[in-house]
């Protein structure tokens, strides 16, 4: 079975950080992973990505050590399944904001005993004929912590067996605060909000996560303690990288 090294550091109380794939590329994974992040997360909730070109990243994703995951849609155990015949090694599950939410999503991840995992073929059989036996304990299963109900119920979240950490979104979280998007990071009180998911994290023996505009706030995090951050996405890499090279440039007078 191939070995998860993200689900080994955060085991292990280290940091790993990764990024979103969103640009429905299997070329643009392909780079991305050749770069070297700990992981790489599919995001099939908020992009037009459709299943086959999914399996495709994570092909492009498994040429190298970093490790395929993918954002599910929604906490449904039928879409989990699909993602993880198909090769995730771990999933991100959305608006996860109760108690009882998390141990659905866990349920949803896990083989029998532990869980209602379909038990059947697939392309995650290329991760070794132990697939079956090991995968359970080699599955990242993290929960956004993206509303304001989640940040109310974090600690028994976090405290589900099986959960190994939890993702604030950021956006989605302001929202349901009622701050408007793109300010949250200059609202107190959701700063307040995010202090507290990590605090449950550190308390409960979990990975706090978050996803980081820049890498400047990943290294602001990481000095904070969380130690499951995504920097950026592909697309906005990519936007960044076009907009900074127009703009040395586009004013220049012959143009």
């Amino acid at each position: 079975m191939k070995k998860n090294i993200v689900k080994a550091r955060l085991k292990a109380g280290k940091a790993s950080v990764g990024t979103w794939l969103s640009l429905c590329s299997n070329i643009a994974a392909e780079y991305m992973a050749q770069l070297g992040w700990e992981w790489l997360v599919v995001d099939t909730e908020h992009s037009p990505i459709g299943f086959e070109k999914t399996i495709a990243c994570f092909q492009a994703i498994c040429t190298t050590n970093t490790i395929p995951l993918a954002r599910v849609a929604w906490n449904e155990p039928v879409l989990i399944k699909r993602l993880l015949d198909g090769g995730a090694l771990g999933l991100v599950i959305p608006m996860v904001n109760t108690e009882e939410e998390a141990r659905r999503a866990v349920a949803a991840m896990k083989f029998p005993p532990e869980g209602i995992r379909s038990i059947g073929g697939g392309r995650c059989t290329v991760y070794g004929d132990d697939y079956f036996d090991t995968i359970n304990n080699e599955m990242v299963v993290i929960v956004q912590a993206e509303h304001i109900q989640a940040v109310e119920n974090i600690e028994a979240i976090l405290s589900v067996e099986g959960v190994d950490g939890c993702f604030i979104g950021p956006n989605d979280l302001a929202g349901s605060m009622g701050i408007r998007y793109g300010r949250g990071g200059q609202h107190p009180e959701f700063e307040a909000a995010i202090q507290k998911v990590l605090a449950a994290a550190k308390k409960t023996g979990k990975a706090g996560g978050i996803h980081c505009r820049s890498a400047d706030e990943v290294v602001r995090r990481l000095d904070e303690g969380f130690r499951f951050l995504a920097c950026q996405n592909d697309a906005g890499f990519m936007r960044q990288a076009a907009k900074d090279a127009l703009g040395k440039f586009l004013k220049h007078p012959a143009l």
